[in-house]
């Protein structure tokens, strides 16, 4: 079965870093390899976190169709306090967010040490650079493979993401850097409309993004992504 785009885009980095600090810990001094795993987990962290951001990134489109919903920052706040389930839906996620902080590092110094005894006859620095170089590649794979496993039964199924400020115009959906055009694709997102809480939410099957919308009219807004959205 053959990966999808955002599959490739989320294993891509992943790949080159192994590649990167493989290279690194070949060639550098031992005493100062310990320096490179710390390094290597301080930027594990910063891609695992930065690859949704950039999976949910558009290139710039301008929409320009008739407006129909405009909302201020100040608006949806009062829309949102309305919602007495929200803080309570955004806890697990708080709490979930604060795991994956901490637990890369701490699988890194429970299990490195140990993994690094395996594999150490062959990142010795008295064998080749080509065997050493496949150890290194060995060691950071196993360590990413394990960390990755792990943070993904953390990582909550959805992400809220409630949007402060939006324009819903006649040809798409405008909120900060997130755009989304009419018709939706709705192979990559999911429309969900909650009528009695008073919001619509776009999940991004993607990057597990769901952008939440709070309006002042929802009959009104599902007639709109229904007409202009393609939604059924």
């Amino acid at each position: 079965m053959p990966l999808s785009k955002s599959s490739l885009y989320t294993l891509a980095p992943m790949v080159i870093t192994i590649i990167v600090f493989s290279l690194i810990s070949t060639f550098i001094p031992p005493n100062y390899i310990y320096i490179a795993n710390i390094v290597y987990v301080i930027v594990f962290m910063f891609v695992m976190m930065a690859i949704p951001r950039l999976l949910a990134k558009r290139k710039s489109i301008e929409i320009k169709g008739t407006l129909i919903l405009k909302a201020s920052p100040r608006e949806v706040m009062n829309l949102m306090l309305k919602d007495v389930e929200l803080e309570k839906e955004l806890k697990p996620q708080f709490t979930a967010m604060i795991l994956m902080t901490f637990i890369p590092l701490i699988l890194w110094f429970l299990l490195a040490g140990f993994i690094n005894n395996i594999l150490s006859p062959i990142m010795s620095a008295s064998n080749g650079f080509t065997q050493r170089f496949i150890g290194y590649v060995a060691f950071y794979s196993i360590l990413f493979g394990i960390i990755r496993i792990v943070t993904y039964f953390i990582t909550p199924k959805k992400m809220i993401m409630p949007i402060n400020s939006y324009e819903i115009r006649s040809d798409g959906i405008k909120a900060g850097g997130f755009v989304l055009t009419f018709p939706i694709d709705l192979s990559r997102y999911k429309i969900f409309i909650d009528t009695r809480r008073g919001f619509f939410e776009i999940f991004d099957k993607s990057t597990r993004y769901a952008y939440r919308f709070y309006v002042p009219d929802v009959t009104k807004i599902k007639n709109v992504l229904e007409k202009y959205g393609g939604v059924k």
